[in-house]
């Protein structure tokens, strides 16, 4: 593997399936099975996330 060649982290998430049904569904429609395509729609989601929480105080 080359994840820390390439600087990419490779984790290991549970969610509901419900919930990863409709993710991966949107996100192949969206990325049309290119390569990585769950990679960079996962991406997206974490950076959407960040950008919609960066001035929450977590305390």
């Amino acid at each position: 593997m080359v994840y820390k060649e390439s600087g990419e982290k490779r984790v290991t998430i549970v969610i509901d399936k419900s919930l990863d049904y409709k993710f991966r569904k949107m996100a192949s429609q969206k990325f049309k099975f290119e390569p990585k395509w769950y990679s960079k729609a996962m991406e997206e989601a974490v950076n959407l996330w960040i950008e919609e929480n960066i001035d929450e105080d977590f305390e």
